[in-house]
Formats: C-alpha cells, structure tokens, sequence
C-alpha cells in the first residue's frame, strides 16, 4: 500500500503540484506543459531549501531547468501515474489517489507554497510564464535563448499579467521595465481601471510575496546558490 512516506521530497512537490488548486480553486488540473512543471516546481524551490538541492536547477536555453524534474515526470508517466493530454500533464486515476494521499500527509505551509505557485503560474501563457520568473529570478535566465523574444515583449507581458492579478502594479512597471508612472500612463491610455484590478490580484498571500523579494534579495547581495557560484566561476 502507498506511502506519502515512500517518496523523495522532488517527487512529493511534483505530486503536490498537480494536485494543488489552481487559479480557479479546481483540484488536480493539469500542467500546460514540461516548461511549465519545471518553473514551477523551481519556484516552488526557493522557496524549500532540500528541494533546491535536490532538483539541482541550473541555467539553461529555456532558463531554470533540472535534468532531476525531467527524470521524474519520465518515470511518473512510464509508471502510468500521469498522462500526457495535447502536451498538459495530468493524473492517472492512480496518480490521483497516491496525490490525494500525498497532499492531505503535507502540513499547511508546504501546501500553502504549492498553492500559491500553481495559483500564480499555471494560467500564464508561455511567454507570460518566462517573463514574470525571468525578473524575479535574472540569473536563472542567463543562457535563455527566450530572453531577447521575452524583452521584445515586455510592456504586453506586464500589461496581461497586472490585467490578470498576477502582480502588482509596482511589478508589472518592473516586468515592463518603466517606471511605476510611465506604467501607468500607459494602462489609463488603454482605458484599464487600476484600482479595480489591483484589488483583484490573486498573489495576495504577504509571507509568500516577501519570502520571493527575499530569494531575489540574496541573489543581489551575491548569495548565489551552488549552480549560481559554478556558472559564475566559468
């Protein structure tokens, strides 16, 4: 009989984000796809310090990737716990229960970080998804051949992502890469009411919003993590 217990804490956070709710609050909705299991499940690692050590993230052409994650969605869909439907992951029945099972063994906190990362993510469009993880975390995306097509089309990623409730309107500026008033400027010319939709924003858990500025933070202040300090000695 299957154990929570059984499993290692990469395969627990994978189970936990394809069981976790998502933006609409539905239970068990699938991944869009392989780029976005693996950012998710990074930002869900800075969030877990042993689960960055496990995953072992490094940069790559589509920014943070783990060889580790690959490994694991391979074995989770041999193994007939996933499915792969027009690209999305989802879960098998099976798959299912042993996340049902996973999920309710996990304490609030880890299924709060879970939550609010598929919450935050999982809706975004591809371009909308490397654009608001390459500005959080920069140094994941320094050998990204997306960044230049990412940059191209940054006012457009802000303005979606702030009309959406995915960030704020001092983040959306920062992703737009303008200030707060030249941001704003523009969303008035385009007749978007700002306070109507940053009361709507759905990222509104504080200690998860701080715990992301601090992860930058340390990035900044040269707090590298291990791949950080490998790539920066090359």
């Amino acid at each position: 009989m299957f154990s929570p217990k059984e499993l290692e804490p990469l395969e627990k956070y994978y189970l936990m984000l394809l069981y976790a709710p998502d933006a609409r609050g539905k239970l068990a909705q699938p991944l869009p796809g392989r780029t976005w299991c693996q950012k998710e499940l990074f930002v869900v690692s800075k969030h877990v310090p042993e689960l960055g050590e496990s995953a072992d993230y490094a940069p790559y052409i589509m920014g943070s990737y783990s060889e580790v994650v690959e490994e694991i969605q391979d074995q989770f869909f041999i193994s007939g716990f996933t499915e792969m439907v027009d690209g999305a992951i989802k879960l098998s029945l099976e798959g299912r229960k042993m996340a049902e099972a996973t999920w309710i063994s996990a304490d609030a906190r880890e299924r709060q970080v879970v939550s609010n990362v598929k919450t935050l993510l999982n809706d975004l469009s591809y371009l909308e998804l490397l654009g608001l993880v390459y500005t959080e975390y920069p140094d994941s995306a320094i050998k990204s051949e997306m960044v230049a097509a990412v940059d191209s089309r940054r006012l457009e990623i802000a303005i979606n992502l702030f009309r959406k409730g995915k960030v704020s309107l001092v983040k959306a500026a920062t992703i737009a890469s303008l200030s707060t008033q030249e941001f704003s400027g523009i969303l008035k010319v385009k007749g978007i009411d700002l306070a109507e939709v940053e009361e709507n924003t759905i990222l509104n858990d504080a200690a998860l919003l701080q715990e992301i500025d601090g992860s930058r933070e340390d990035s900044k202040a040269k707090r590298l993590v291990p791949w950080e300090k490998v790539e920066t000695n090359r």
